[in-house]
């Protein structure tokens, strides 16, 4: 197992899912009164963030593995810890009430964790900081997108190109793992007060694919301050149907970002090489720390949970017949406004 390859693995893992555990909302501030809320961005400016995560994956291998080499593991387990400073370039956008935001990765350091399968281990703790950043600089890809003072997403662009798919990056959208995402939910029309909910659906359109469909539930759950600020918490319960990537999906998701290598992948694959990755229903909580008065998140705490299986044909040295493996994992994220 190279180190490219196990950095590689792990990044993507914590790409593909959302994130963290939050407080029990029981306890609720003072009461206030009903007030109704929007996201007061200005123009011109830049909101940083500092990201904690942490992930925990296990990657089981199925029999079809074990045929081929008897030799093989039965699993792969990986532990990760990572923290990193995001960035939001904030302009206004075209249209009254919008804004353009551009979201910057930096400082991203790797914490406690590694990868094991069978006799073979890597410790991420082994790993040069060069070669991390190296990894990442082809893998992240700059996003662009505009939003209305509700925080709901109506474009957006990857490394420069446009994708025509709303609700991509708004709330909680699981699907695409939404790391850092600093608008929360996207709020509701009218007044709200501690302890009213709303639900929002969005459907995740990726190219060459059926919408992703997420179900979320936002409820005001208590008044508290965060950070020397006074804060609304709203917790989000979100839920995504099954879903099914294939190759051709990702092919067509390649073409309208330019080709697979712009998306930092291997275009060698063999001419009959087939994949089908299917995600069993998940769900994630979000607890969302704004402030009504500033229109601002503070910070955030997410978590979620991954279920996967996927099938391969057509690899080398495979005889003609498909391998499978499932993965199982959970990953938390908190996310902090610097001062």
């Amino acid at each position: 197992m190279t180190r490219k390859a196990a950095i590689f693995a792990a990044v993507l893992t914590l790409v593909a899912t959302s994130c963290g555990a939050g407080p029990d909302p029981s306890a609720q501030g003072a009461a206030v009164a009903a007030r109704p809320l929007a996201y007061s961005l200005t123009g011109d400016a830049a909101l940083d963030y500092h990201v904690t995560m942490d992930m925990s994956m296990t990657t089981n291998f199925g029999n079809t593995f074990k045929a081929l080499d008897p030799s093989m593991p039965s699993s792969m387990e990986t532990n990760m810890e990572m923290e990193f400073d995001s960035s939001y370039r904030v302009t206004e956008g075209d249209e009254p009430g919008t804004y353009r935001v551009t979201l910057g990765v930096s400082n991203m350091e790797l914490g406690a964790g590694g990868v094991s399968m069978g006799s073979e281990s890597f410790d991420f703790s082994d790993l040069p900081q060069s070669e991390l950043n190296d990894v990442l600089d082809a893998q992240v890809a700059e996003v662009t997108y505009v939003i209305d003072e509700r925080g709901e997403v109506l474009s957006m662009e990857v490394a420069g190109i446009p994708f025509d798919v709303g609700g991509i990056l708004g709330g909680t959208s699981t699907a695409g793992g939404n790391t850092g995402q600093m608008f929360g939910p996207e709020l509701p029309d009218g007044e709200v007060k501690i302890g009213d909910s709303w639900t929002t659906v969005t459907e995740e359109a990726l190219p060459g694919m059926d919408p992703i469909v997420t179900e979320q539930t936002h409820t005001i759950v208590r008044r508290e301050e965060r950070g020397g600020f006074d804060t609304w918490v709203i917790r989000t319960e979100s839920s995504t149907g099954a879903y099914t990537i294939t190759w051709e999906d990702i092919i067509a998701l390649a073409e309208a970002m330019g080709g697979l290598t712009e998306m930092g992948i291997d275009d060698s694959m063999p001419p009959a090489f087939q994949m089908s990755m299917r995600a069993s229903p998940t769900g994630s909580t979000m607890l969302t720390w704004f402030e009504p008065d500033l229109g601002l998140t503070i910070a955030q705490d997410i978590s979620a949970t991954l279920a996967m299986t996927m099938e391969m044909a057509g690899l080398p040295n495979t005889g003609g017949r498909s391998v499978s493996m499932s993965m199982n994992g959970y990953t938390h994220t908190l996310m902090e406004l610097e001062r």
